[in-house]
């Protein structure tokens, strides 16, 4: 398994220069992304996620380039963020029967099923009728790995 990253660049509109030709490669194992506010860790990782362009350079996963193959990388990249985007007025069993429908999860007693099993596993199943903004910060995090 390897990562590698050649000459990326990102430049946000209102001119902020996040990422000026980077370069590294990661073999398999685990590794720590540390740098000050601003040094661009949260954009070279969403870079890396599809989850934002970049002007320049190349990203290659294990024979995908990331850049020109985004939905094969997402078939097998997991990506928790710090602060995840949902709707903080839906409850975790409401949001997640949503994306099981997106998903093509059409029987509804089988995506019912499915999100029960998942909320079981991370131990949220109890609050699975609460909002998702009445969450701790662990729950938050319990609930971005479903």
């Amino acid at each position: 398994m390897q990562l590698t990253i050649k000459n990326l660049s990102k430049t946000y509109p209102n001119g902020v220069q996040a990422l000026k030709n980077v370069s590294l490669t990661i073999d398999k194992g685990m590794f720590g992304l540390l740098g000050q506010n601003g040094a661009g860790k949260s954009t070279l990782m969403r870079s890396i996620a599809t989850l934002q362009d970049v002007e320049q350079g190349t990203i290659n996963f294990n024979g995908i380039d990331v850049i020109k193959q985004p939905e094969e990388l997402r078939k097998v990249l997991g990506y928790l963020p710090q602060e995840f985007g949902v709707y903080p007025n839906v409850s975790a069993e409401e949001l997640l029967l949503h994306i099981a429908d997106m998903r093509g999860i059409t029987n509804r007693g089988e995506r019912k099923e499915q999100v029960a099993a998942l909320l079981q596993k991370v131990n949220l199943y109890d609050v699975r009728k609460k909002n998702l903004d009445s969450y701790s910060g662990g729950m938050k995090q319990r609930f971005q790995k479903v």
